[in-house]
């Protein structure tokens, strides 16, 4: 009814209209401007937060000067009344269809609000309809269902405490697991870096000393054995002037060039030896170095499976987040369920209630 005009009352089609329901509609409207003006004035009351002032009377006074309690009261009270309105509204239409078909006629579209309360009402018939073929043994069923779901809720609760418990103590075990591969790993790089730079500095000198050597021993050799050359030819020529000479110290002549040559043998065959030795050595630097560059490669396929290791570790903490924030997920979905269920369960429990009550004040009236 609030959709319709009040300036219909006095058109064309108001002879239509019985005067009874005409006073019902004038009441009516009154009852809806006055709804609308306490609306406003709680809505002003709540904006201000200026609520139960020593200045303000009762229902029976002037309603801008009511308190906000006062006004919820009031409120209640209109709405009752508006409620009783419009049904005796609607039963007087009903028995009137011509009335019926004169408004209709007046009114070229409905209203959005019309449609809204169309559309609740219809919603609340349903629910009505559906609680009312809800029997006492369903009742109790959706209350144990309710009872149990809750309980399953604090189960899950608590192994969610605990799993995360679990889950804090593993995170914190492989934290400390990480942080102690990578200082070793760290070390490990360390130590590499520091072994591979001594065995290249260290062959560089081996390398260098060995040629040096062999420099030095060549140019000994060759001084050596110009030396000894000279000194052969210089034996010869004694000899050849000792034998023209001396013939009785030929012997003597032959025995020191045979101690010459011995001596020069001798430092030959020291050379020979000398040079073995160092050979020797070269290969045994070059062995050890086989060993470490073998111990570099073990060192590096280590490494390999520590970095291996530590990307699983990673990916393992990824794969526990993604859960735990679906445990997270899925336990938010079942709070809400569980508040939008008691919430309709309260609904219902306080309109049974209220009709429990509104059934005893007409049993008393009848009385």
């Amino acid at each position: 009814s609030s959709g319709i005009n009040a300036e219909w009352h006095y058109g064309r089609d108001a002879s239509i209209i019985s005067d009874d329901i005409q006073e019902m509609l004038k009441e009516h409207y009154k009852l809806e401007a006055q709804f609308s003006k306490v609306f406003l004035l709680q809505e002003e009351e709540e904006t201000v937060a200026h609520t139960g002032s020593a200045k303000r009377g009762g229902i029976d006074g002037d309603v801008e000067q009511m308190s906000y309690e006062s006004l919820c009261t009031y409120r209640g009270q209109l709405q009752q009344q508006i409620r009783h309105s419009t049904r005796s509204i609607v039963r007087l239409f009903t028995r009137n269809h011509s009335a019926l078909k004169a408004v209709l006629g007046q009114v070229s579209e409905r209203p959005s609000a019309a449609t809204s309360l169309i559309s609740t009402s219809n919603n609340l018939r349903s629910i009505i309809m559906e609680k009312l073929l809800t029997t006492r043994e369903e009742e109790e069923e959706r209350s144990r269902y309710i009872q149990q779901i809750i309980q399953r809720e604090a189960k899950a609760s608590v192994e969610v405490k605990k799993l995360e418990g679990l889950l804090q103590e593993a995170s914190e075990e492989r934290e400390a697991d990480l942080n102690k591969r990578n200082v070793e790993i760290k070390k490990l790089k360390s130590d590499l870096a520091q072994l591979q730079k001594s065995s290249n500095e260290t062959n560089k000198r081996i390398k260098s000393d060995s040629m040096k050597q062999e420099l030095t021993d060549t140019k000994t050799s060759g001084g050596k054995c110009d030396r000894l050359n000279q000194s052969i030819a210089q034996l010869r020529t004694q000899l050849a002037q000792a034998v023209a000479e001396h013939r009785q110290s030929e012997q003597i002549l032959r025995s020191r060039k045979i101690k010459t040559e011995s001596a020069l043998e001798t430092w030959i065959a020291k050379y020979d030896t000398d040079m073995g030795e160092r050979q020797e050595e070269y290969e045994q630097i070059e062995a050890v170095y086989k060993v470490e560059k073998q111990q570099l490669e073990d060192l590096e396929e280590r490494f390999a499976v520590l970095e291996e290791e530590y990307n699983r570790i990673i990916e393992e903490r990824r794969v526990n987040a993604e859960l735990k924030a679906e445990e997270e997920r899925r336990l938010r979905l079942l709070t809400k369920a569980a508040v939008v269920i008691q919430a309709h369960w309260r609904s219902y429990a306080t309109r049974k209630k209220l009709k429990q009550k509104k059934k005893g004040k007409k049993g008393k009236k009848g009385k």
